[in-house]
């Protein structure tokens, strides 16, 4: 599972990736937004700051002219991007249409929050089906488990179009790598819950406490 932030800011993107195991990033119209008004620099920062792809929207939903404008300017604009379409109706007319025109040009749809959705993003081609679990996870009483339905159904008609989660909590990550999703995309700050455990504080303050009151400051001599 590839593991991606999903930010605007350069400077959290460069500090995830210290962490070694940041391969690319996703952003949305609201992350753009919170950039300045410069949106094209905010898109500059990013890509070079990413160490992979970086999906980025087409803003609107209900005019396919418009998607597929957007979605030519952000494929000359960087190599490394992956336009990001909605599932509307007009967002998958413009999904076909650029594949016949540009075949290389790379499209994920995204804001997929139902398997029907999924697995129209896959028949027609999109390269990344970008599902909205993790948000939805937060606002219903139960989990939502799209990524094994889907992967089941792309095996059944070989549908090559790959899974992105969008998470939100470590036990959320977890449960998509499971169930094997492609990519697990999250936020800075839930990126950093991955290391985290009340536990693992636990017993690392108890082994520091008793090794200070047998050796103090002294740790085992370095090389």
């Amino acid at each position: 599972m590839q593991v991606f932030i999903d930010s605007s800011s350069s400077d959290e993107i460069r500090q995830a990736c210290e962490w070694g195991f940041i391969e690319g990033v996703t952003t949305n119209p609201t992350l753009i937004a919170k950039g300045g008004p410069d949106m094209e620099a905010t898109l500059r920062k990013v890509v070079d700051a990413s160490p992979g792809v970086v999906l980025c929207q087409a803003v609107g939903w209900r005019d396919a002219a418009p998607l597929k404008a957007q979605a030519r300017w952000l494929h000359r604009f960087s190599g490394k991007i992956v336009v990001k379409l909605p599932p509307s109706q007009a967002g998958l007319r413009a999904l076909q249409d650029l594949k016949k025109e540009s075949p290389d040009i790379k499209v994920a749809i995204t804001l997929v929050a139902s398997v029907a959705q999924a697995y129209l993003a896959g028949k027609l081609g999109a390269d990344i089906v970008a599902l909205f679990n993790g948000p939805l996870d937060q606002v219903l009483d139960q989990e939502v488990e799209m990524v094994g339905p889907v992967k089941k159904i792309y095996a059944n008609y070989g549908f090559t179009t790959k899974i992105l989660s969008c998470g939100r909590f470590p036990r959320a990550f977890g449960q998509f790598a499971e169930a094997g999703t492609d990519i697990c995309t999250m936020r800075f700050e839930f990126l950093k819950l991955l290391f985290e455990h009340p536990y693992t504080d636990q017993r690392l303050n108890g082994f520091m406490g008793d090794w200070k009151q047998a050796f103090g400051e002294r740790i085992w001599p370095g090389a």
